[in-house]
């Protein structure tokens, strides 16, 4: 055989044991290898959990303590803004003239309710109240205050009112 046949041999040879050798190991290599890599993606993951849980519990009994500081029951938020009203209403010489029903509605994916009352007494005392109202109590935002002066022709005195709309978004 001459030199230039041996060579053409041996590189078709060569090629075909590359060929095969593929299925044979370098594909049961490369499977291996893409399994350590998800695997060692997976350990790494699982190594914060830890303190992920841990936050978790911390921000858990802060929540807690939040709900406790806001003194939330267990009745309806309805019934907990009254309470709320009633008690810091008597504190601030302030009367509760009105108290409706909830007005509700859907906003995208979120239910917001809207309570309405009107409340009676002085212009600082109602300001008070309804800051009490909207950073103490957590209850939601005031949506609108519409103050109004009201006379009383028989007695001839005048007092002030407030219509205001609560917004608590569920």
């Amino acid at each position: 055989m001459k030199l230039d046949n041996k060579n053409k041999l041996l590189a078709g040879v060569f090629f075909m044991l590359l060929f095969l050798s593929y299925p044979l190991a370098f594909k049961k290599t490369m499977a291996l290898r893409e399994e350590y890599t998800t695997n060692a993606d997976k350990q790494q993951l699982a190594a914060h959990v830890p303190q992920e849980l841990s936050m978790m519990t911390q921000k858990e009994k802060y929540l807690d303590a939040q709900f406790k500081a806001f003194n939330l029951g267990t009745s309806s938020l309805q019934n907990d803004l009254l309470k709320f009203l009633n008690e810091i209403t008597v504190t601030r010489n302030v009367k509760i003239i009105e108290f409706k029903s909830p007005h509700r509605f859907w906003e995208k994916d979120s239910q917001v309710k809207t309570y309405i009352f009107s409340l009676e007494g002085g212009f600082m005392d109602i300001l008070k109240v309804l800051h009490a109202l909207e950073e103490q109590a957590g209850f939601g935002t005031i949506s609108h205050a519409a103050f109004e002066k009201k006379k009383d022709h028989r007695r001839g005195k005048s007092h002030l009112q407030v219509l205001v709309f609560l917004e608590h978004v569920e």
